[in-house]
């Protein structure tokens, strides 16, 4: 029989990945310790889409294809035109799975350095980053960077 560990992983994660959430001073994690920046290493991305009702998410797709709260077809909903597009992330911090869903322009942020990974030949999946927020108010925003270089080691 034949395994594949990245399925296996790719299976284990999705199951126990925790919600990060973004607030302006930085990112809240489940235990309510807030942190302004986390090294990380990105796992994926994907499409989503959220249908937001009085500010709040009434409808999710973590693919944008597939509801996860209305278990519809996006393409077939009439609400699907009042949708917001956004990118979910999936990484490991402190090696535990979190996802996150960006906003636009955290997205945006995301895929200008993605397009930096690119250019350095290197992919996404399993990049080491760190993710740190920029407050905007009422608000903050997701920025990528690379991690500032490991000292030399002594020998």
């Amino acid at each position: 029989m034949h395994s594949n560990p990245h399925l296996f992983r790719d299976v284990v994660y999705r199951s126990f990945s925790q919600y990060l959430k973004v607030t302006p001073s930085g990112f809240q994690l489940p235990s309510g310790d807030t942190l302004k920046a986390l090294p990380v290493q990105l796992l994926r991305f994907h499409h989503a889409r959220t249908l937001y009702k009085d500010k709040k998410p009434s409808c999710r797709s973590l693919d944008g294809i597939q509801s996860l709260t209305e278990g519809r077809s996006c393409s077939s909903c009439l609400l699907r035109k009042n949708c917001t597009p956004q990118l979910g992330l999936e990484f490991l911090y402190d090696h535990i799975p979190f996802r996150l869903i960006l906003s636009f322009t955290s997205a945006r942020n995301f895929l200008s350095f993605s397009s930096s990974l690119s250019s350095r030949g290197q992919p996404v999946e399993n990049a080491h980053v760190t993710l740190s927020v920029r407050d905007r108010g009422r608000w903050g925003e997701v920025c990528f960077s690379f991690p500032p270089p490991s000292p030399p080691t002594s020998s």
